[in-house]
């Protein structure tokens, strides 16, 4: 009874690991060689198969039972911050006791992410200094600044009304064409081109980009193939909204 107990909990401990890496965007064969690597160390052999939205775990007890757990993502964001401490408590097990490894692990998953006003402030500079990267001058600057605010605020109601991902980025690249737009119009500005890039580069998915190849290059097609579908995704998705406020505003003449 205590075997099983053991290897239950060794094998919920495992499972929590995988859900959040995947829940902060890890690719899925560090997932997968994440979580075996726990159960190895504890004297178990188990087989992992992870997706996107999905972490499934098997093993064989010492009985001879097969024991498994499924475990449902249903959020997933870009916490690289949370990656790299499980990174750094899985290359180093053998320092910490079963305990002590539980605790670390659920205190990293409670972990709050950065503040809204810190991650307002990191997309208005981040848009904001985007323009001098190409080439724009001081008036583009504050334009893209102004359109980070509005994309902070966007994302923050998007998320609260989960919208999901595509209404998320067609709303925010309506909003950073349409404003951009708005100051041309005024005079503010004179090329609408660069304040609109840099705004729309805080909505770029570039970790997704990298992961998806990562994932197709070291076997694993059907993530491989899922993140890049969901980067053509918000890819489209911004193009769209976009268009929806060049679009509107030639007509009206604004443009």
């Amino acid at each position: 009874m205590n075997d099983k107990k053991r290897e239950n909990r060794i094998l919920s401990l495992a499972c929590l690991t995988g859900r959040i890496l995947l829940q902060n965007g890890a690719e899925i064969s560090r997932v997968e060689n994440y979580v075996c690597k726990i159960i190895n160390f504890y004297g178990l052999n188990p087989q992992c198969f992870a997706t996107l939205t999905c972490l499934i775990i098997t093993l064989k007890n010492s009985d001879g039972e097969v024991i498994s757990v499924i475990e449902r993502v249903n959020s997933r964001d870009t916490n690289l911050n949370k990656v790299y401490k499980i990174h750094t408590l899985v290359e180093n097990l053998s320092k910490y006791s079963f305990e002590e490894l539980e605790n670390i692990l659920i205190g990293i998953e409670k972990e709050k992410s950065y503040s809204f006003p810190i991650k307002l402030l990191g997309n208005c500079l981040g848009a904001g200094f985007f323009t001098f990267l190409f080439k724009g001058n001081f008036s583009e600057f504050l334009v893209a600044f102004f359109c980070g605010i509005l994309i902070s605020v966007a994302c923050k109601i998007t998320a609260k009304m989960k919208l999901g991902l595509f209404f998320t980025n067609l709303i925010c690249g309506t909003i950073s064409s349409g404003v951009a737009c708005l100051f041309l119009d005024y005079r503010f500005i004179d090329d609408v081109s660069i304040p609109i890039i840099s705004t729309l580069m805080l909505l770029v998915p570039g970790v997704a980009f990298i992961n998806s190849i990562r994932d197709l290059f070291s076997g694993d097609l059907v993530t491989g193939f899922s993140r890049l579908g969901e980067v053509i995704m918000i890819g489209s998705a911004i193009a769209i909204g976009s268009g929806i406020s060049l679009k509107l505003l030639l007509n009206l003449g604004g443009v």
